[in-house]
């Protein structure tokens, strides 16, 4: 009997305390009203791996880890740790807040149960979808109501003291996967033809790149992003053959190539995915050699944070996560 008041009484603060929350957060920013069909698709979503994927986009949202913190960590008597992730949840066609999205894990059975909270402007039944998470899915895992109770009542704490205020630049890093390639940025496809990824179109083949094989494979396109917005900012790399051998066994001298993009976008290196403007001298990219049409290895000679300006910019998502610029291969956001 004890229980089941307890399990009541964290089921109306969980409830309560997040309405708190979502008015007091989607009040400092612009916001759009949450559908039931929209909460669904955002459960959905699967994360693949909790620690690293703090920002990404998946679908029709962009998931931003909630003011940049670590997870909630949970350890109770039991000996079973629990974590509690809390994300944003944007509209990814206008970066638009939707709602918090927090992710509870098992820490014995790794088991995954997101609750999506809607804004405070959200569809009703959108709210009672949140409610009947809480009841049915949230009373039934020991530990995950009073972690996720904790977790609300503690961020609304931070706002009504101030310690959730937005962050300087919160706007710039909201419209960060917005930001891609120039218009005139050359994208090699699946027949070797170039052509301006202005001019890219989903259904496209375009020539993408196979880690494990270290091989180049025909993508298709799924999708093309385009976003303008006044004096957007180009950093540079400027990149040389790895071994530049000629016949008579000396150093020959190759044109330095330059990749440009917004300094977010992430490219394949030696070591992993890197975002453009983290790159620095001596890393390893791998570009399309057109003579043997393979891949080889490039070194970054040069890095520039700032190229030029420019007022559209475009990003391709393939079926691969990869595609080629300059044909330097660089990743799906």
């Amino acid at each position: 009997m004890k229980t089941s008041l307890l399990r009541k009484c964290l089921l109306v603060c969980c409830v309560l305390v997040a309405q708190l929350v979502s008015q007091r957060v989607w009040a400092q920013t612009a916001t759009a009203s949450m559908s039931l069909d929209q909460l669904k698709a955002v459960k959905a979503i699967k994360i693949g791996n909790l620690e690293k994927d703090t920002y990404f986009k998946s679908g029709d949202f962009i998931l931003d880890r909630y003011e940049e913190r670590p997870a909630y960590v949970f350890n109770y008597s039991d000996g079973i740790p629990r974590k509690i992730y809390l994300y944003k949840i944007f509209t990814a066609a206008d970066t638009k807040e939707l709602g918090l999205l927090a992710v509870y894990e098992n820490g014995k059975t790794k088991e995954i149960k997101p609750f999506v909270i809607p804004g405070a402007s959200a569809d009703r039944k959108a709210w009672d979808a949140y409610i009947d998470d809480l009841k049915y899915v949230g009373e039934k895992e020991a530990g995950l109501m009073s972690a996720l109770g904790f977790v609300i009542s503690r961020e609304m704490s931070l706002l009504l003291g101030g310690g959730g205020a937005k962050e300087e630049g919160g706007d710039k890093k909201k419209e960060e996967y917005n930001f891609c390639f120039p218009a005139d940025a050359v994208v090699t496809l699946a027949d070797r033809q170039t052509k301006a990824i202005q001019a890219i179109k989903a259904g496209d083949d375009v020539l993408a790149y196979d880690a494990k094989t270290n091989l180049l494979v025909p993508a298709r396109v799924r999708e093309v992003t385009t976003h303008a917005k006044p004096n957007l900012v180009l950093a540079g790399v400027w990149i040389t053959p790895v071994q530049e051998i000629s016949a008579s066994n000396t150093a020959s001298l190759t044109q330095p190539i330059l990749l440009e993009a917004t300094a977010n976008h992430p490219v394949q290196t030696a070591t992993g995915s890197k975002k453009l403007g983290d790159l620095r001298n001596g890393d390893v990219v791998y570009r399309y050699d057109g003579a043997t049409r393979a891949v080889s290895a490039w070194k970054v000679a040069a890095v520039q944070a700032n190229v030029r300006t420019v007022d559209k910019v475009f990003n391709l998502t393939t079926e691969r996560g990869s595609y080629l610029i300059n044909d330097v291969v660089v990743l799906d956001k």
